[in-house]
């Protein structure tokens, strides 16, 4: 398991994200960089959500760029299937 996603429909006009990367999973620079990889995915996908929702996500385990794109096909996937909830 890479990471976990908890999401609650809100009743805002938007949807909100936040993503919590342990100290354990790597040094700043590793940790900096899973932040900004999902929050990238997140900004750009935003709109396979049919509703609004705050969705958090906790990290698990690190990543690096050369898994990148399998960690964004896990996240996008979630994104799709929360609509179906």
């Amino acid at each position: 398991m890479i990471f976990f996603l908890y999401f609650l429909k809100n009743s805002r006009p938007t949807s909100r994200f936040a993503i919590s990367v342990n100290r354990k999973i790597g040094n700043s620079v590793e940790r900096n960089f899973i932040k900004r990889k999902m929050k990238e995915w997140f900004r750009l996908n935003r709109h396979l959500l049919a509703d609004p929702h705050d969705l958090w996500v906790s990290m698990k385990n690190k990543f690096d760029r050369r898994n990148a794109g399998q960690v964004e096909n896990l996240f996008l996937d979630a994104l799709v299937k929360i609509n179906y909830r």
